[in-house]
């Protein structure tokens, strides 16, 4: 049976997500009442996809929030600044750093994929025209269907009520097994849901961080930013000997040394703890002019 490609101190990563889980979601009675944290700071988004209705979250999701404040969550449709203001903040700092650090649901699936599996899966044929379904969901799903939505009076999160995984896994599976009056209530969107989580996990045996790669709105987001963003990989081509270790260990199935700014890094520095020779760095700062004028692709 075949194994994820292990790198030397990735235990620390795995360490670092799972706090940011806990930071993230807290109030951990809840999971045994079945019921909703609703403190003061559920106002506030945080920077990964958190489920809203996590029992245990204490913030709030920035594509939930996007959808509620486009669709009327505050009795009339309004501009999102807010928001957009906070991905704009994350976004320049941090980009897809935030996807490979702080993302529960990223999380989940890194520890899926470390299960021993018969195949393990880099990349396969026209893979990468599936990455660019997560722009389709961001504009159809958050943005497009929840304002239609608004032009009939009605609040409806598309993306959240249809898709997330995260949301299902974390908030609407919790919910339901430790509520027995909503155990009453679920019908085929609860399942639909299931499903939806059940594929992805279940693909996340074979291909590292599918939703991240195929179906993820914020990390689109993030995304955008990754070429200015003061969290970022800079790789150094003198020092390079094409081993092709870096190629091997990347969770979004990239070449580092020649995508190394690409929308679809989430920073995780797998690929520099594999580099022999250090010629691959995860920084956070300005970047160097010679970096300013390298290319790279998606």
């Amino acid at each position: 049976m075949a194994k994820a490609a292990r790198v030397r101190g990735e235990w620390k990563r795995l360490v670092v997500q799972a706090a940011a889980f806990l930071l993230q979601n807290p109030k951990l009675h809840h999971f045994f009442l079945g019921t909703i944290e609703k403190g003061e700071t559920k106002s506030v988004c945080v920077p990964g996809l958190n489920c809203y209705s996590c029992p245990a979250a204490i913030g709030a999701c920035p594509i939930g929030s996007l959808q509620n404040s486009m669709s009327g969550g505050y009795k009339k449709p309004a501009f999102p600044f807010y928001v957009l203001g906070f991905l704009l903040l994350f976004g320049l700092t941090l980009g897809r750093w935030i996807c490979g650090w702080l993302c529960p649901f990223g999380w989940v699936q890194d520890l899926v994929y470390r299960i021993p599996f018969f195949k393990k899966l880099r990349t396969f044929r026209f893979e990468r025209y599936f990455r660019w379904l997560k722009y389709a969901v961001l504009a159809v799903l958050v943005i497009g269907l929840p304002l239609l939505s608004a032009f009939k009076g009605v609040l409806v999160p598309w993306f959240c009520k249809v898709l997330c995984p995260s949301g299902t896994l974390f908030g609407g599976i919790p919910l339901v097994a430790a509520n027995a009056a909503l155990k009453n209530q679920i019908g085929f969107l609860f399942w639909w849901k299931v499903g939806v989580l059940s594929a992805l996990l279940l693909l996340s045996l074979l291909v590292s961080r599918p939703f991240c790669r195929y179906l993820c709105p914020l990390g689109a987001i993030y995304g955008l930013f990754n070429r200015i963003a003061l969290a970022h990989l800079s790789y150094e081509k003198e020092t390079c000997v094409d081993c092709g270790k870096c190629v091997s260990v990347c969770p979004m199935g990239i070449d580092p040394k020649k995508q190394f700014d690409s929308i679809e890094c989430i920073r995780c520095g797998r690929c520099a703890r594999a580099c022999p020779t250090d010629a691959l760095t995860v920084r956070f700062g300005l970047r160097k002019k010679a970096e300013s004028h390298k290319k790279s692709t998606i």
